[in-house]
């Protein structure tokens, strides 16, 4: 994606226009059309760093410019604590923004799996049926509940649109909530489902997944927006999360 973003800046640089009387946004946005026709502008803020503006593309990715978008930079920003602790600007935004799509997501269209007793936290993981990480995952599905975490899955057929992980997944969302753990449970082992269609979310979440710049499954979303790539042991996840026992 890196190389993807670099290419297309060199290409909107040949669109740089001085934008005068207009609002540093709209003068943004101006001089970054050729970038936005290829991967849209989703908002564009000030950054914590003087002088500088946090341009949010619909892939997920975070430039920086001036005022007048006649320069930029794609890569991370750092801000130095008091302490002398590093702490990546750039990832706390995402964090934000990824919290703000979690939160239009309706749990109805989650296969989730309750905590045990008390909810202490929850965790939200993009995955597929078929993939052997998910799948070694999902059989620490119990350990994970028991430590009062709530599970909420989303689809992320890594293969795409028409693969047999989308149809599988299909066959999941489409059928009665109360059935839609078992099957992901079935799946999850091996087992075949027998094909359902509905107007599932599936296609869908996995576009939701790829704006957050998800390649990979199981990605796991933190209750504060954290990104974690790849399994994650039951009792390290616990421990992310900040809950004990």
């Amino acid at each position: 994606m890196r190389k993807l973003i670099l290419m297309m800046v060199a290409f909107s640089a040949l669109s740089f226009s001085a934008v005068a009387e207009e609002t540093e946004e709209s003068a943004i946005r101006e001089a970054l059309r050729g970038l936005n026709a290829i991967v849209p502008i989703t908002a564009v803020n000030p950054a914590q760093f003087p002088g500088l503006y946090e341009v949010t593309l619909a892939s997920g990715e975070i430039l920086f410019t001036n005022a007048e978008g006649s320069h930029f930079l794609v890569g991370e920003m750092y801000k130095v604590k008091a302490d002398g602790q590093l702490v990546n600007m750039t990832e706390e935004g995402k964090k934000t923004g990824r919290t703000g799509m979690m939160a239009g997501i309706d749990r109805q269209d989650m296969v989730i799996f309750p905590a045990t007793g008390e909810t202490k936290s929850h965790v939200t993981i993009f995955t597929d049926v078929d993939c052997f990480y998910c799948r070694k995952l999902h059989k620490e599905i119990d350990q994970i509940n028991a430590k009062g975490i709530e599970v909420r899955y989303l689809a992320f057929p890594r293969a795409g649109a028409g693969s047999a992980a989308h149809k599988t997944m299909d066959a999941i969302w489409c059928s009665d909530k109360a059935e839609q753990g078992s099957l992901m449970t079935k799946a999850k082992a091996g087992q075949s489902l027998p094909a359902k269609s509905c107007d599932s979310p599936v296609m869908e979440q996995w576009q939701l997944g790829q704006k957050m710049g998800i390649t990979g499954t199981p990605a796991l979303i933190l209750e504060d927006g954290s990104l974690v790539p790849g399994y994650v042991p039951a009792d390290q996840l616990a421990k992310m999360l900040g809950v004990e026992g």
